[in-house]
């Protein structure tokens, strides 16, 4: 029996975290997210070389 209620939680909780997920508004916000891990903040075309960039140097 409880098993079934957690169970039945559970899912309840899964939908709706996909619903929350869904919603268009959130879109831009979670694409902009899937860049960083791409970017890194220097422009297309440049490469940063030896103390080219660095504060300190």
């Amino acid at each position: 029996m409880i098993s079934g209620i957690i169970t039945t939680l559970l899912l309840l909780l899964f939908v709706g975290l996909w619903a929350w997920a869904w919603q268009p508004r959130l879109r831009s916000s979670f694409e902009a997210t899937a860049r960083l891990a791409v970017e890194d903040g220097v422009p297309a075309g440049e490469q940063i070389t030896g103390n080219q960039g660095r504060k300190d140097a």
